[in-house]
């Protein structure tokens, strides 16, 4: 069996897990994902393989890692399947880490680990169930019967939506001053931000915008539709390690506004907003990181101008959008989950199904 690991408190890394299982089983493969560690020996005795779908913030997730050094020690397959927002923090790098075999999640990702000494085997972009994507565009209802139960409806009001944790790089406090500034120049603009209950803190008071704390208590199908039914997607992330997101508005024909992240431009066809500034920050709320988070810094008053033009795209020029999905649906087809997982699970099932690693 392939074992898909990861962390019960990593919402869009267990989406990336579950979803790399359904490749796997589409593939005929014995692939089973869990949010839990296990001992090497019973994963070697088991004559199993692994993929761990973590972050590589190095202090945190030093049990993951050394998972994979031992089982590669024991001759058992795994790979390290990697995110990272900024810089390995090399404080608490040791020589044992470099022992592991890192795919990467975009070149972006790549290129710190490498930087930081690490093997990078390969880079495999997260991926999108185009399946779960038409399902999610029949069931719209869904998304307008949240938004309904939260005051707004999107067929009278331009719907920007925001979904994001709390964490400092996801740029809520930003997303603020943005509410702030097309609240003065066109209130008509309506914002739903669904986020944790510490979120809150980020938000003054404002006529136009609805902040519910329901992140990662909402079925994938409603989340999907809740993206699905926005007018527009507004990421105000300042770090980002890919953005899974934006390319799930992506395929489901929802404009997307954001900063010009670097991982998020190897894929996006979003309207995005200059870069102006990169700082650099090693600790999370509750203590030290290991990782150096790398803080993209633009002009609010610049993401407000870009949103209302696409909003402005939205109302008054529909042929524009349809253009922009057609060419976004091409791009999107590149990530179906069925086309960029299989070269991920080869590195672990090559010796049970080695006819997938037979492809590129």
């Amino acid at each position: 069996m392939i074992r898909v690991i990861t962390s019960s408190r990593a919402v869009s890394l267990q989406v990336v897990a579950q979803d790399i299982v359904k490749a796997g089983l589409e593939l005929k493969l014995p692939v089973q994902w869990f949010d839990r560690l296990f001992l090497p020996y019973d994963i070697r005795t088991a004559g199993d393989t692994v993929i761990i779908v973590m972050p590589v913030d190095v202090l945190y997730v030093q049990p993951y890692l050394l998972l994979c050094r031992d089982l590669k020690r024991g001759g058992v397959k795994n790979v390290y399947y990697a995110t990272i927002e900024g810089k390995v923090n090399r404080r608490y790098v040791y020589e044992w880490m470099k022992e592991v075999d890192f795919v990467a999640n975009s070149y972006y990702t790549r290129d710190k680990l490498i930087e930081a000494g690490f093997r990078v085997v390969d880079v495999v972009h997260h991926g999108v169930d185009l399946k779960e994507i038409e399902k999610a565009k029949r069931m719209k209802r869904v998304g307008v019967e949240y938004m309904a139960e939260h005051g707004l409806d999107p067929s009278k009001h331009t719907v920007v939506l925001t979904i994001s944790n709390s964490h400092p790089r996801k740029g809520l406090a930003w997303l603020d001053k943005i509410v702030e500034v097309v609240e003065q120049k066109d209130p008509s603009v309506k914002f739903m931000v669904v986020t944790e209950e510490k979120g809150r803190s980020y938000f003054g008071e404002h006529s136009n915008l609805i902040v519910t704390t329901d992140f990662g208590r909402l079925p994938r199908t409603t989340v999907l539709a809740l993206i699905a039914s926005a007018h527009i997607l507004a990421v105000p992330s300042l770090s980002e390690g890919f953005g899974l997101p934006v390319l799930e508005a992506m395929a489901l024909g929802t404009p997307t506004v954001h900063a010009e992240l670097p991982p998020l431009m190897e894929f996006s066809t979003g309207f995005t907003v200059p870069v102006k500034e990169i700082l650099y920050f090693d600790r999370h709320e509750v203590g030290p990181s290991g990782i150096i988070f790398e803080q993209h810094l633009y002009d609010v008053d610049e993401f407000a101008e870009v949103l209302l033009q696409v909003v402005d795209m939205v109302r008054n020029h529909p042929h524009e959008v349809e253009s922009w999905r057609a060419e976004t649906w091409e791009r999107v087809q590149e990530f179906d989950i069925r086309r960029v997982y299989p070269r991920l699970l080869c590195y672990v099932a090559g010796n049970i199904a080695p006819q997938i690693c037979e492809v590129g």
